[in-house]
């Protein structure tokens, strides 16, 4: 079985869908996802946590793919709400919700090894083969961030993709150390960073595990992280894979037209009941 963890508010149920459903279409191994959701509607009215509905509706299709797959939503309750008031990131160019992971070693049912994923990501190849990898001895499986370990450091990882040992997490308190730098720190991209600076115990893996570009032959997570265009004037791009008409108009990918029609149906289906 392949542990997924996605973590977000209502408004990312689009992106969970549409990655589930590409990582089906590439894998026989039954999934066991994780989603963590919380309220913070005390900052934002629109940070409203994912529903059970979502949730179930979520199993109900990765079920009809495979029964041995199911969906769990964990929602985080005073402690996070508690912890976001205090951090000087708790406003930033993203939501608290990136926040969520950092939370994943006091929930008893995560398991020791597990996918983190961002919730703009598409599967193009078999999970199975990013959780195969032997992190017995590390944190974390990374991979390097496409603009960061250029204008940053060189071993400058992105956080959207983590093959995590919550093992080893618990016993150097990575978690909690990132998340004390997050209080104590303002920063740009605030606990990647931390987890930059934090993680001691990290194996760096091929860039097919966290594709932040256009896809490649071997791709097999594709992350629509922000894009940096230089011509015909700098500016930069950050299209999201629901954003459908964009992927198709700007990006010219095809590539996942077979998942956005299934995708498609599922949305009609759902508005009319």
């Amino acid at each position: 079985m392949i542990n997924i963890l996605f973590g977000g508010n209502y408004k990312v149920f689009d992106g969970i869908l549409l990655c589930l459903l590409s990582m089906t279409k590439h894998t026989n191994e039954p999934l066991n996802v994780f989603i963590l959701t919380a309220d913070v509607t005390s900052l934002n009215l629109e940070y409203r946590p994912i529903t059970k509905d979502m949730s179930d509706y979520l199993d109900k299709i990765l079920k009809s793919k495979n029964p041995k797959n199911k969906v769990q939503l964990i929602p985080l309750k005073q402690e996070f709400n508690d912890w976001i008031l205090q951090s000087q990131n708790r406003l930033s160019i993203y939501t608290p919700y990136t926040f969520l992971r950092l939370f994943a070693d006091k929930i008893d049912e995560i398991p020791d090894k597990i996918i983190y994923l961002d919730t703009d990501i598409m599967i193009n190849g078999d999970i199975k083969e990013l959780f195969d990898i032997d992190i017995e001895n590390y944190e974390l499986g990374v991979v390097k961030d496409r603009y960061g370990h250029i204008f940053i450091n060189y071993k400058y990882f992105n956080a959207g993709m983590l093959l995590l040992n919550m093992k080893i997490i618990k016993q150097t308190n990575l978690f909690d150390r990132v998340k004390k730098m997050c209080v104590n720190k303002k920063m740009g991209f605030p606990d990647q960073t931390a987890l930059n600076k934090c993680a001691t115990k990290k194996l760096f893996l091929p860039r097919k595990f966290n594709e932040q570009g256009p896809l490649q032959k071997d791709t097999i997570v594709q992350h629509f992280s922000k894009r940096i265009k230089w011509l015909p004037f700098f500016h930069t791009q950050n299209i999201k894979p629901w954003q459908i008409d964009l992927v198709h108009s700007v990006y010219k990918w095809h590539q996942y037209d077979d998942i956005y029609d299934e995708y498609t149906k599922i949305k009609q289906a759902m508005n009319e009941t």
